[in-house]
């Protein structure tokens, strides 16, 4: 049995799941009572690659062009496993009825069921009206996941609940199931007092076979956490045997039907039951983040790309003063003509021509450049902090000759006026963008339930064992940004160790691990 608090707050989630689903509810009705609307042209409208079927992509894509950005893709993915009852990741047309046909209204359902559709070619659009009534119905399922999953995540901070407590404390009298009046004394004992079709709406979003009773498995698979994956599309997933919708029980209650096929109208008298519940990811699937840790992720990512692009930037400007060459930059630094360059070298040049950096901060510079981990750079890799990775720009830099200044005054005395300012912002640059990296790997490694394996998994969408720069454009896309594939290549490069254009796991890891011991915390 939970506590008081724990028992509260199971109230407060199942208020929520009744809550959403009449107000999903009233969103379906009015679609179906748009009388231009017919449900195969809206399967149509959405199925753009006429595969048969709906994917995650696809309904982020509708989306779009209807104007909303803020559902991810791992969201939208979400809600295809929620309807998809093979576990192949996309939606039949009859799964695609689950989500837009009412429960509660056979009339309407059925009538609605019987409108002729027209065909709907790849580039068509369906009635502006339509187009908005589809939309708020996959807006008002995404905004009740996001709201379910918090409170599930709300519950499980709690000491004593488990899935198995939280049963027991509906089901007081020992029945082996939950159904709406047990559900109902549960609710009032704690303070709310339901109506009869919402005690119902509650039932029907979890119930999987239809009998508007709830055993354990099927309470315990719903207000278990999902972690969401994001592909659009993907290969099918295994998932626990359903029962078939033969097998299902023909109760009357107002519950979502299986989509089984509708051979003839007398197959419409019983009203329909769901479906199934939404899919879990299997154990045998790789983890990945969870939606906050993975909104996180990728927004850090789209923080590196822009400062990536900054730096490239930074470069292209210093390679069209024509006196800057890489000789005389290295030796401003390399005082004794070791061929080397240490941290405290570094320190000295930068304050000697005006860059006043810690020696935290030279750390984090020589960190990302130093392929050969002595903690010193060779002409090697300190050329690789100023060749820009446009070709032209880089080819013109590495073949410049020294200057051979005699006996400067100051270290940069070797450039003109012009190119040693555009060299002193080019170590501002390098020391900004080193900062806000590990900035960025301080904050994510501070999140509790952040892993760089799950990170992996998550930008890893294809599980080929690699991410590769259209994998993380696509990702970053998916939440409502906008990047070039130049500027994703580049943070890539930044990545990959080896050069083979793809990022793996030790690389991913090695990457957003903290590099400064002084930050971490």
């Amino acid at each position: 049995m939970l506590g008081y608090e724990s028992e509260r707050r199971l109230k407060n989630f199942l208020v929520a799941v009744g809550d959403g689903e009449r107000q999903l509810e009233g969103s379906r009705a009015r679609l179906c009572s748009i009388r231009d609307f017919a449900p195969h042209a809206a399967f149509q409208r959405m199925d753009r690659d006429y595969s048969g079927s709906v994917s995650s992509r696809e309904i982020v894509n509708f989306l779009r062009d209807n104007s909303v950005y803020h559902v991810a893709e791992s969201e939208a993915y979400a809600l295809v496993q929620f309807f998809d009852s093979n576990g192949n990741g996309r939606l039949s047309f009859q799964e695609f009825l689950q989500m837009f046909l009412p429960c509660e209204d056979n009339f309407l359902r059925n009538v609605t069921l019987d409108r002729p559709a027209g065909r709907v070619g790849r580039y068509d659009h369906l009635p502006r009206d339509i187009e908005l009534a589809i939309t708020q119905v996959i807006e008002h399922e995404i905004d009740l996941q996001r709201r379910l999953e918090t409170l599930k995540r709300d519950l499980e901070l709690q000491y004593d609940y488990s899935p198995f407590a939280a049963f027991r404390s509906i089901d007081r009298y020992n029945s082996g199931r939950v159904d709406s009046v047990n559900t109902g004394s549960f609710l009032r004992q704690n303070g709310h007092y339901a109506s009869e079709m919402e005690l119902l709406a509650i039932i029907r979003r979890m119930d999987t076979d239809g009998d508007a009773i709830l055993v354990y498995s099927e309470f315990a698979e719903f207000i278990r956490p999902i972690s969401p994956v994001p592909r659009g599309g993907s290969p099918a997933r295994s998932s626990p045997a359903r029962a078939s919708s033969a097998n299902r029980s023909s109760y009357t209650s107002p519950l979502k039907s299986s989509a089984a096929a509708r051979a003839s109208s007398a197959n419409r008298t019983s009203s329909p039951v769901r479906g199934r519940s939404p899919v879990r990811t299997s154990p045998s699937r790789a983890p990945v983040l969870r939606p906050h840790d993975e909104d996180e992720l990728v927004h850090s990512l789209k923080d590196l790309c822009n400062n990536e692009q900054d730096l490239e930037t930074a470069k292209i400007n210093l390679s069209r003063c024509h006196d800057f060459n890489l000789r005389d930059a290295f030796d401003i630094f390399d005082t004794n003509r070791s061929g080397r360059i240490s941290v405290h070298e570094l320190h000295s040049g930068l304050q000697a021509i005006g860059v006043y950096a810690t020696y935290e901060e030279v750390e984090l510079f020589i960190t990302r450049y130093d392929s050969s981990h002595d903690r010193r750079l060779d002409a090697r890799e300190f050329e690789a902090a100023f060749l820009a990775n446009d070709a032209f720009a880089s080819s013109q830099v590495a073949r410049r000759p020294s200057n051979y200044t005699p006996r400067p005054i100051r270290r940069d005395d070797c450039f003109l006026p012009r190119t040693a300012a555009e060299f002193q912002s080019m170590w501002r640059t390098h020391i900004r963008v080193e900062n806000s990296a590990e900035l960025m790997r301080q904050r994510l490694a501070s999140r509790p339930g952040f892993n760089a394996y799950e990170a992996f998994n998550s930008l890893d969408l294809n599980g080929s064992g690699s991410i590769s720069t259209s994998e993380l454009q696509r990702m970053i896309e998916s939440r409502g940004y906008f990047v070039g594939y130049r500027e994703v290549a580049q943070v890539i490069d930044k990545f990959d160790k080896n050069k083979n254009g793809n990022v793996t796991f030790s690389e991913l890891r090695e990457e957003i691990a903290p590099k400064s011991p002084t930050r971490r915390r």
